[in-house]
């Protein structure tokens, strides 16, 4: 029999899956779900140490025997102090040993409650690590445990092995209970060095289903772009990008528009991927990332080719990690022989294929980013800020010349301005930024940096405050407080104080006027702000939305899976 407590069974379960066999069990009241969960459990060799400060030197000299991971746990209050000298040893003799301990609810810890120091103080040099779980309450508290309790365990042996502290809080309740007739399954993460053999596991790509995400990134190589290229011709694959990616091949797909409006049950049964292979850092994408976080576990398995090895489980399906350039893990993948079919991507190319946009739109971000797209030169550079205008801009191709950012890693409205201005600065060729009033306000100082050139094109948006909660439907009004509404008027005296050429437009007729003089070369640099009606940007969104619903194909597909009086439920609903 087993503990109820969740997170005293994912560390058990997960135990026996990274196959770690040997545990030093010292005595104690809080540990009593790990210690009894394992001694009855015939997978693990047991040992008892009642002193925690022999205990961690005895586990070093069960590695120095066998040569693999050992697993110590202790109780709480002293006894994780007293793992510290042995631990210190462990840390400069890099052996692998997951220390576990266990501690009260975080919640008793400063409050001069029994036995509830802060266990988690460790010294610098006593572990590589130290990873402390929640208390299960919730599905979001599991996730988390479960990523956390793989990372610990393969964190032990990764690069230059050495011991880490799992701590693991337990309620009173849960010390005595032991009613769990069987362990539940928790998925294992699996890490990948570059020298690693993994040629068993990159059979598991034949004959599936294959999407590989490309986040943000900078301009690839030829040779990346080769071997990428390589895979998906021989592989039922595509490459799911968006601007930020900068990669642009045969079998690459841009859906953000159809992913937003596409319901899970479309996703999951018509579009999910058999395997998830992902490379680069965020995509900024909040479509693509609320469908392949949808669903269960089991949908699809999850890959991330990183140099940084880091367990990122971005979707809560990851299952293997390959810490490696992804140019050298495709390398790998394109050695094996794959049939040649790509009805995945076919699937994907008529989604994509049948984004229709009408002319008219009101006087919005979306209306300029749709008369502005495929004008913007070839070769030049193109920023977004958040969160706005790189989504609105996402759902419009550009030229495939054209490198594009965003400050999408921490995903903040401040300093897209000041990164720019840097990419500029060390450009020749035009440099466009599409940015929202508040973001451009925050960083207004920038445009007074000495080294500016006339090659800087600012698009400013300014609609009067924070457009992202407009578009909301919040039961109170967010314009004083929450989207800062009235603040700054124009940046026109700003503008022109810092040599900047200022033009401004507020109506399509101005705007279409404008829009030549902004794309092309100028002795100055140029600021061209919209003055643009929030109304006009709900009402373009809800156009952009409406019209999609009614898209021929995506109208098939939705009809085909959920039926007519579905389809009618969602048109009311986006109507709203």
């Amino acid at each position: 029999m087993y503990t109820i407590s969740k997170n005293a069974q994912i560390v058990i379960a997960l135990l026996k899956k990274h196959n770690i066999k040997h545990i030093v069990i010292s005595p104690g009241a809080t540990n009593i779900p790990i210690s009894q969960g394992v001694q009855d459990d015939q997978f693990f060799t047991c040992y008892s140490i009642v002193d925690e400060r022999s205990a961690i030197y005895f586990a070093i000299g069960l590695y120095l025997k066998l040569g693999v991971p050992v697993a110590t746990t202790c109780t709480s209050a002293q006894a994780t102090r007293n793992y510290i000298p042995g631990l210190t040893e462990a840390f400069y003799k890099h052996i692998p040993i997951l220390a576990i301990t266990a501690s009260k609810h975080p919640r008793y810890t400063y409050q001069e409650f029994m036995q509830a120091p802060d266990q988690t103080s460790l010294p610098q040099d006593a572990v590589k690590k130290s990873f402390a779980l929640p208390h299960i309450s919730d599905e979001h508290d599991k996730l988390h445990c479960i990523r956390l309790v793989n990372e610990a365990m393969l964190e032990i042996t990764h690069r230059n092995p050495g011991p880490v502290q799992l701590n693991v809080p337990i309620l009173d309740k849960e010390q005595i209970n032991f009613t769990c007739n069987e362990l539940p399954d928790i998925p294992k993460i699996e890490r990948y060095m570059a020298w690693d053999n993994y040629d068993n596991e990159l059979h598991l790509l034949k004959d599936k289903s294959i999407m590989i995400v490309i986040g943000e990134h900078r301009p690839f190589s030829k040779i990346q772009k080769e071997i990428l290229e390589k895979f998906t011709e021989c592989s039922n694959s595509i490459i799911y990008t968006n601007h930020l990616s900068n990669y642009y091949g045969k079998y690459s797909v841009s859906c953000n528009l159809e992913l937003a409006l596409m319901s899970e049950t479309v996703f999951l049964e018509k579009y999910k991927p058999d395997i998830l292979i992902t490379i680069g850092g965020q995509t900024g994408d909040y479509p693509l990332f609320w469908k392949l976080s949808s669903g269960n576990r089991s949908d699809f398995e999850h890959w991330r080719i990183s140099e940084d090895g880091n367990v990122v489980d971005t979707y809560d399906k990851l299952t293997k990690i390959f810490e490696s350039p992804f140019e050298n893990v495709f390398y790998k993948f394109n050695d094996l022989i794959y049939s040649n079919n790509h009805s995945y991507f076919d699937q994907w190319k008529e989604l994509e294929s049948s984004i229709k946009f009408k002319d008219e739109l009101p006087f919005s971000n979306a209306y300029i980013a749709h008369k502005l797209h495929d004008k913007i030169p070839p070769n030049s550079y193109l920023h977004f800020s958040i969160l706005n205008c790189l989504r609105v801009w996402s759902y419009f191709k550009i030229d495939n010349s054209i490198k594009c950012y965003s400050n999408v890693a921490a995903f903040g409205i401040d300093g897209c301005m000041s990164v720019f201005l840097g990419q500029s600065v060390a450009s020749s060729e035009l440099s466009f930024l599409v940015i929202g009033d508040l973001s451009f306000f925050y960083d207004m100082n920038s445009l007074g940096i000495r080294h500016l050139k006339n090659n800087i094109r600012i698009l400013l948006i300014n609609n009067g405050g924070g457009v992202e909660f407009k578009l909301s439907k919040m039961k109170t009004d967010p314009k004083d407080y929450i989207s800062a509404s009235g603040h700054y008027n124009s940046a026109k005296q700003w503008a022109e104080s810092n040599s900047f050429k200022y033009i401004k437009a507020d109506s399509k007729e101005k705007f279409g006027e404008l829009q030549n003089e902004f794309i092309k070369n100028s002795e100055q640099a140029i600021l061209f702000e919209i003055f643009i009606n929030p109304e006009n940007e709900t009402e373009a969104h809800r156009m952009i939305f409406e019209q999609e619903a009614n898209n021929n194909i995506l109208r098939k597909t939705v009809k085909n899976m959920l039926g007519e009086k579905s389809i009618n439920i969602i048109k009311n609903i986006i109507k709203q």
